[in-house]
């Protein structure tokens, strides 16, 4: 059984590979913001009926003011401030969520183009097994570099490596207990599921999806437009 979800949105991040000067969240993708567009995404999966967004504290009132009001979502979506490092906003998110959720779902605010059979699918398998991300395996030959990409130190076996995307998902009591130890260890990392490695639980690989992009760029970005303009969204 499935279980109540508490879904999690960081987006308090700083965009600067992007070079935009502000925050990504709000850049327009085919006339909606950036932020506006995941929101949507997720909100249309039948398993999530509200979520918790994180942004940057100077930025609440202008999430709230493009999200919430404009999309008339005041019941279903609440606005965060969240923390200098991506680590320290999952737990603000964290500490937000409303009581007797099973489930939590932590997805970037940058993929806006997530699907509903994504979500389902990285749900039911941490429903089942505690844990589960989604990733891609790597096809692209991977090689190593020790003095900062001026020559190739080897080549890395891709068949084991995979990239890791968001939908994250977690039982409640372990995603918890996982922040507070990398809190007290002072475990600093880059996804959640890297803090449930750290403790030994395992953590389940759903396949992604090739559309769930991650705008971290401005190639990235005319690319999601250009998926949503030709009615890929």
């Amino acid at each position: 059984m499935l279980g109540r979800v508490y879904t999690a949105v960081p987006a308090a991040g700083s965009a600067i590979r992007m070079g935009l000067g502000y925050s990504k969240a709000y850049v327009d993708v085919a006339g909606k913001s950036l932020l506006a567009r995941t929101v949507e995404s997720l909100l249309a999966s039948p398993f999530i009926d509200q979520l918790t967004v994180a942004v940057r504290p100077e930025e609440a009132a202008l999430a709230d003011s493009e999200i919430v009001l404009k999309s008339g979502l005041a019941d279903r979506v609440k606005i965060i401030g969240g923390g200098e490092e991506r680590q320290e906003t999952i737990d603000l998110l964290l500490a937000a969520a409303p009581p007797e959720r099973d489930i939590v779902l932590i997805h970037d605010g940058a993929r806006p183009l997530v699907s509903e059979k994504l979500i389902q699918k990285v749900l039911e398998t941490a429903a089942q097994w505690g844990a589960a991300i989604a990733a891609i395996p790597i096809t692209d030959t991977i090689k190593e570099s020790t003095n900062g990409g001026g020559t190739v130190s080897r080549t890395v076996d891709r068949l084991r490596l995979y990239r890791a995307q968001t939908p994250q998902a977690f039982q409640m009591d372990l995603i918890v207990s996982a922040h507070r130890n990398a809190r007290k260890a002072g475990w600093k990392v880059t996804d959640d599921a890297s803090l449930l490695e750290q403790t030994g639980h395992e953590v389940r690989i759903v396949p992604g999806e090739e559309r769930n992009i991650k705008v971290t760029t401005l190639d990235d970005l005319e690319l999601v437009r250009w998926i949503v303009q030709s009615g890929g969204s």
